[in-house]
């Protein structure tokens, strides 16, 4: 995994810009702290910063071709690139890189060969021959690439935003629609930044970028779903298909591990990441003296005969962490288990550089807990879900049931008229997923941007399918692989989630969610494949989340004086975007996640406003 940057000039002086280039790449040395390098042309600069994990020796970036036509940086791994090398077989390779095989794909294909390359990715692509820069991103977003333009007309990517605006050429202006975005799902969009001339390259997108005119296109879609596929066939592909991933992503020129929870996902990667490699080790984490993970973790690596580490973390000032945060994220980003995730991540990289994970499972398979009322609403309508929420409120009066953070928000917009939105499935879930409701919004002063609502409230042929789909394209890019790409990167570790190896994703996207979830049972299809072979203490389990203790973490007296000092004071940066005195109402009847997620922005804001003079549109 490495970090990449680059210029394109509109003229043939990119030497001048080789500092800015420097500036670029040192703001990414976390992402690749085993090296850096250069490349220059007349109008192009490429640089990178290097993580080795694949042919350690000899596979430096930039890399040309052998006739210095075509240079690429690239970041992420071409998982099955030995394979596709043997089809290029008259291609001049000089390395043993999957690197260099992007370089041979697109010599003999040109821009076109994106379509069908696998793995996780972002990467640049300059052709001197035909003076364009070629980017593109992978699928799912597990990789990130942002670029803008220059004040002088130089088309300026990096990996993280914090490259770009080290290269001193872009004066970052505030996107309130953006922020509006954050205030209802806790994260910016996957295709968008928090600011309005820094963009995002959307995931499943490529960019070609010549002579002053960018263009973006989508180069891949979810697959169409095969509603007629037998049940006994489909847990058969599935097995064959995730074997197949885990065995590719274990393929490293240094040791790789898994990190274990003892849920069913990582579970399942272990189980078949043991079968193959029986020196596997694994980590599990305690954070804050947590222990209900640590115990079914030790549970499935004794049975899979794992050498399992069991780490601990303790965050003895929540108030600084969060500000660290800002710095590792670059935008405002709300869920609160990007902190333990973080501190995870640094413990494990002391052990390991590469490291697989289970994220993905819960958009493929349908491990939310939030999908259950509108797996209901489906079923027999909104009195369906309402009868669902009733017993789920009995439930938990009578102390049998914890009531999950999804179903308190369903319960509270059921109460804020978001009865009309039920007559479409897809308008329930965006209730379900939303942080602040118009009307929230509206008091704190910044509603009326682009509604994530509007589009999918009156779509009244959508179904569960559609749900789980957009999880995928929404959530799972801007919140889950937004989480664990920076939380891993700011330690120089990568991670890899071999649930999304786009044969097994686009197979899994492709089934029907009756064979995946139903009102009484998660994961249908992966407890049909791997139950038998995962210990009895995890059979049982239900989905349970990394999350943080965040009514502990209000009590601390770091976050007390953050929110003092920031949150409550009409001079605070937050206080340009929001209503004073409307967030002070919201704060009186607030819920521990909208609270935290005003505080992550008022600091966020705070941190930013002392460092760039952050315009707002």
């Amino acid at each position: 995994m490495c970090g990449i940057a680059g210029i394109v000039t509109s003229s043939k002086h990119a030497v001048g810009h080789v500092e800015a280039l420097k500036r670029m790449t040192d703001r990414l040395t976390h992402r690749g702290p085993d090296g850096e390098g250069r490349k220059l042309f007349n109008r192009c600069l490429l640089g990178h910063r290097r993580l080795a994990i694949v042919d350690v020796e000899t596979g430096r970036q930039p890399m040309t071709t052998h006739d210095d036509r075509v240079a690429v940086t690239f970041n992420g791994e071409i998982y099955g690139y030995q394979e596709i090398r043997t089809e290029l077989s008259e291609y001049p390779f000089r390395t043993k890189s999957d690197t260099e095989v992007v370089l041979a794909l697109y010599r003999q294909h040109g821009p076109g060969f994106v379509t069908s390359l696998p793995g996780m990715f972002a990467f640049a692509i300059w052709d001197d021959q035909e003076q364009e820069l070629f980017c593109a991103r992978d699928r799912f977003g597990e990789k990130p690439l942002y670029y803008a333009i220059g004040r002088n007309g130089e088309f300026i990517f990096s990996s993280e935003i914090k490259g770009i605006l080290a290269s001193g050429l872009v004066e970052p202006v505030l996107d309130r629609n953006a922020v509006e975005r954050y205030l209802q799902r806790q994260c910016v969009a996957a295709d968008q930044s928090i600011y309005s001339n820094i963009n995002a390259v959307p995931p499943a997108h490529y960019v070609r970028y010549q002579n002053g005119v960018v263009e973006v296109r989508r180069y891949w879609v979810l697959p169409k779903i095969e509603g007629d596929i037998d049940a006994g066939e489909a847990v058969e592909q599935f097995r064959i298909l995730l074997l197949k991933s885990v065995q590719r992503q274990l393929v490293a020129d240094v040791p790789v591990g898994v990190f274990l929870s003892g849920g069913l996902d990582s579970s399942t990667i272990c189980l078949l990441a043991s079968q193959l490699n029986s020196s596997l080790k694994s980590f599990s984490f305690d954070f804050e003296g947590d222990h209900s993970e640590v115990v079914h973790a030790r549970a499935v690596a004794k049975a899979y005969g794992l050498q399992h580490a069991e780490l601990t973390a303790q965050c003895a000032n929540i108030g600084e962490q969060l500000w660290r945060m800002q710095e590792v994220y670059d935008e405002p980003f709300a869920d609160s288990s990007n902190i333990p995730t973080y501190m995870l991540c640094g413990e494990a990289r002391q052990h390991m550089k590469v490291v697989l994970t289970g994220d993905g499972g819960d958009e493929l398979f349908g491990g939310y807990q939030w999908y259950k009322p509108l797996l209901w609403m489906e079923k027999e309508g909104r009195v369906g879900l309402l009868r669902w929420i009733a017993a789920r409120m009995i439930s938990r009066l009578c102390g049998l049931a914890h009531l999950p953070g999804a179903v308190a928000r369903e319960l509270r917009i059921t109460g804020l008229g978001y009865g009309r939105r039920y007559s479409s499935i897809l308008g329930a879930h965006s209730g379900q997923m939303s942080m602040f409701d118009p009307r929230d919004l509206e008091l704190l002063g910044i509603g009326g941007g682009r509604s994530i609502h509007a589009s999918h409230t009156t779509d009244a042929s959508a179904s569960m399918d559609d749900v789980l789909r957009f999880d995928a394209k929404d959530y799972m890019p801007a919140d889950i692989l937004t989480k664990i790409d920076r939380a891993s990167m700011a330690h120089g570790l990568e991670l890899r989630a071999p649930f999304l190896d786009v044969e097994f994703a686009s197979f899994c996207l492709s089934l029907p969610y009756r064979l995946k979830i139903s009102t009484s049972e998660d994961k249908i299809i992966l407890r049909q494949a791997y139950s038998a072979q995962w210990p009895e203490s995890i059979r049982a389990r239900s989905k349970q989340g990394f999350g943080a203790p965040l009514a502990r973490w209000f009590r601390h007296p770091s976050i007390n004086e953050l929110e003092q000092s920031i949150l409550r004071d009409p001079a605070a940066p937050i206080f340009k975007i929001l209503s004073y005195h409307g967030t002070q109402q919201m704060l009186l009847r607030s819920n521990l996640m909208q609270r935290w997620t005003l505080l992550v922005l008022a600091v966020w804001l705070a941190q930013k406003s002392s460092v760039h003079n952050i315009a707002s549109v």
